[in-house]
């Protein structure tokens, strides 16, 4: 048997990131906090400030539709993944959406500094993003748990997608208070440039996975775009008709690969009518409502070609004595890019794609007299849109 450790790898990357990438949500209800207008832009912080370059703020956001609970699994004092034989098949696929998505964003300062001014608090802030997905189809991850159980099985590879996009940005904010129109209300905004550095996006498609005992036939419809000044594809190198890499970087050449920019919108009410209630604080924001435009002799298509045969995921350890952690991953990298028999492509599948807008919304009580509140947050996030 074949095998299958290839969902451990990506899993062992993810886990840790889902479990512990939440530290900047935890200030959305801390009134003091200098950089809760990340996640609305209506909040303003309580004083001018200016914050030391790089260090003083690293965001790190993750969003899915899956979590830790999902794959690992305790049992009789032991810590399980979901492809060990003690968790059953029915235990894993029970609440397995039918396209698990995990969403990576890193955020890191260059400045960043506020003040008030103009009858409101404006915030300025520049910085480097990294915004990346991953999504495994729902097919995909029964074949990882359950192998070969018959002799002909088949599985869709829809919704097996990677994106990953690399930018500088700069961003002006304003937040105001309009209690003179309706009490409580305060609003705010903020526009964002980017300079993509660069983008990549790989898709499956509606391609398909045959198997039998002694080859995989993959139908394959993946297709995929790489946008950057630096970074060009070399679809030879997966079948070894080339010696080259299969991406061939250039660092004298790195430069802006398009451009980008995105909207954030919010607003925060506060009630105050003279009753138990006073204090009741809602509030509402929309991010990254926009999209990065890339040049058009900067972006190189790929695409699959019909169908091809292929020998399986291999090579890829998990779980024995002395693995190699960076040899693992590499080798996920090169089984996937196989698994997807990308050529180059004359016409790319997109020149744009969206910033992945992000939703808010969040409700505060105050008790004890205001010294401390008790609050629930909602957070959402679009995936990758391909705009054109």
């Amino acid at each position: 048997m074949r095998k299958r450790y290839i969902l451990s790898v990506v899993a062992m990357m993810l886990l840790p990131l889902m479990a512990g990438a939440q530290a900047l949500k935890g200030s959305y209800f801390l009134d003091n906090s200098l950089q809760r207008h990340r996640l609305n832009p209506a909040f303003a912080p309580r004083a001018n400030y200016f914050s030391v370059p790089v260090i003083s703020n690293v965001g790190l956001g993750v969003y899915g539709n899956v979590g830790p609970a999902d794959f690992l699994y305790p049992k009789n004092g032991e810590l399980y993944t979901f492809l060990n034989q003690n968790v059953t098949m029915e235990e894993f696929s029970k609440n397995l959406p039918a396209r698990p998505v995990v969403d990576l964003d890193v955020d890191t300062d260059i400045f960043n500094f506020g003040f008030s001014a103009l009858g409101g608090f404006w915030t300025v802030d520049a910085g480097i993003r990294v915004d990346g997905q991953i999504g495994l189809p729902r097919d995909f991850l029964i074949f990882a748990k359950q192998g070969m159980a018959a002799s002909e099985q088949g599985y869709s590879l829809k919704g097996f997608d990677m994106y990953q996009t690399s930018s500088i940005y700069a961003a002006v904010g304003h937040s105001r208070d309009l209690s003179f129109l309706v009490d409580g209300l305060r609003v705010g905004g903020k526009l964002r440039f980017f300079l993509p550095v660069e983008h990549i996006g790989l898709t499956m498609g509606d391609s398909y996975l045959s198997m039998s005992q002694d080859k995989w036939t993959v139908n394959s419809s993946a297709s995929g775009v790489i946008a950057a000044s630096f970074l060009e594809v070399n679809p030879e190198a997966l079948n070894g008709d080339s010696e080259q890499e299969f991406l061939n970087v250039n660092t004298s050449s790195i430069g802006p690969a398009g451009f980008g920019f995105s909207v954030d919108l919010g607003a925060e009410y506060k009630l105050n009518v003279g009753s138990i209630v006073d204090g009741l604080t809602f509030s509402l924001s929309a991010l990254d409502l926009g999209g990065y435009f890339f040049g058009k002799n900067k972006v190189q298509g790929l695409e699959s070609k019909g169908t091809a045969v292929y020998e399986g995921i291999k090579d890829i350890e998990m779980g024995s004595e002395g693995v190699n952690m960076e040899e693992s991953l590499d080798a996920l990298k090169d089984e996937f890019l196989a698994l997807a028999n990308l050529q180059e492509s004359a016409d790319p599948m997109y020149s744009s794609v969206g910033t992945g807008a992000k939703i808010y919304a969040g409700v505060e009580y105050p008790v004890l007299h205001d010294m401390m509140s008790v609050g629930l947050l909602y957070s959402g996030k679009f995936g990758y849109s391909k705009m054109q």
